[in-house]
């Protein structure tokens, strides 16, 4: 299996984190302020404007969460206006306990948003072309409608473009992020890093870290979602998991040679690996030492040179290491046709096989 699907939620907020957002007791002159207040024990929550463009900056001072907008902020439960500021308000919890997380909702409007205050953060920015900046913890952050720009800057985030032309960076920390629809640009930062771009013609740019980028959105035959990959430092991952019809990939750099017929996807030459889906696929290794998984189907793994590692999975496949010492897995219970190559050393070529399987060139067999 992929080495991602042991990888836990990392992001350590998930939908239902944002999905109270809304819920503060709201005056009848929302429809002009927003309104803050605490609405549990250590969460300190937002509701911006509407029909205002909101500059949300939030702070920390000990226990008490300063939300300083543009607009003006209506103070709720717990929180108290700032005398001759009425676009201030601070918010302490009960007790002084410590707060632990803030939820905005920014509504309608080009927002912008900022969080200063060293917390968790969970947002949604609605319609509109946001910005929106995470900090050092684990934030999650929905840009809504438009096109958006988020930045996660530390912590392991979780970003979400959602429809429009959308900007994602992670930064630091094992973030996840996601363009949605429209053509999306996605830079993964420092970390292990998931990126899907989702439907569009999307550039996905996993920086330093051991990455994994996930195509398993599969469109219509006519559509074009000509993405392209770049994998950065570390050891990077393609998936192409889930997908019904077959593909061909290769991370040679070529543009538009990858993905099935008419998809037009670009995999860098700076990823490692690459993992087929249900289809009978054609997996194409390089020079270097490649991991090619074919998963289901009856599909053709190609190493060429380097010492590969190729796992046939199920399905009557093809697999052939080319020249290196390469390691090949066929025994999956169907009849699949193995060949070793040329050497690179006196070592030669490991194979698994099982008695169905037809072998050549295999110095080991297994």
């Amino acid at each position: 299996m992929p080495r991602v699907s042991a990888w836990p939620t990392r992001a350590g907020l998930t939908l239902a984190a944002v999905g109270a957002i809304g819920v503060v007791a709201t005056p009848a002159s929302a429809a002009v302020n927003g309104v803050v207040a605490v609405t549990s024990s250590t969460v300190i929550e937002y509701s911006a404007a509407t029909g205002r463009a909101n500059n949300v900056v939030l702070t920390r001072s000990g226990t008490t969460i300063t939300v300083d907008d543009t607009t003006s902020v209506k103070a709720g439960s717990g929180c108290a206006a700032v005398a001759g500021d009425k676009t201030k308000v601070r918010c302490t919890p009960k007790n002084k306990k410590a707060p632990t997380l803030v939820r905005v909702l920014l509504r309608d409007g080009n927002d912008s948003l900022i969080n200063k205050s060293g917390l968790a953060m969970a947002v949604n920015g609605g319609s509109g072309n946001d910005r929106i900046t995470g900090g050092p913890r684990a934030d999650y952050i929905d840009g809504g409608l438009g096109a958006d720009a988020l930045w996660g800057v530390g912590g392991g985030d979780r970003l979400l473009g959602d429809s429009g032309n959308d900007a994602l960076s992670g930064g630091d920390g094992n973030d996840t992020l996601s363009g949605g629809e429209q053509n999306d640009r996605l830079l993964g930062g420092n970390g292990m890093d998931r990126l899907s771009g989702d439907a569009g013609n999307d550039l996905e740019n996993g920086g330093a870290g051991d990455d994994v980028f996930e195509q398993i959105v599969e469109e219509s035959p006519k559509v074009t979602d000509a993405d392209r990959f770049l994998g950065g430092a570390g050891r990077d991952e393609m998936l192409y998991i889930g997908r019904s019809r077959g593909i061909v990939a290769d991370a040679d750099g070529a543009t538009g040679d990858d993905g099935y017929p008419g998809e037009h996807d670009s995999i860098g030459a700076d990823i490692e690996a690459i993992w087929g889906g249900n289809g009978n696929d054609r997996l194409l290794g390089t020079g270097r030492a490649d991991f090619l998984s074919g998963m289901s189907g009856n599909d053709t793994l190609l190493g060429y040179g380097g010492n590969d590692t190729l796992f046939g999975d199920t399905g009557a496949d093809l697999i052939s290491g080319g020249a290196g010492d390469d390691s090949l897995y066929a025994s999956d219970g169907s009849k699949d046709r193995v060949d070793g190559g040329a050497n690179a050393t006196a070592t030669g070529d490991t194979c698994q096989l099982d008695k169905l399987d037809i072998s050549a060139s295999c110095e080991r067999k297994q």
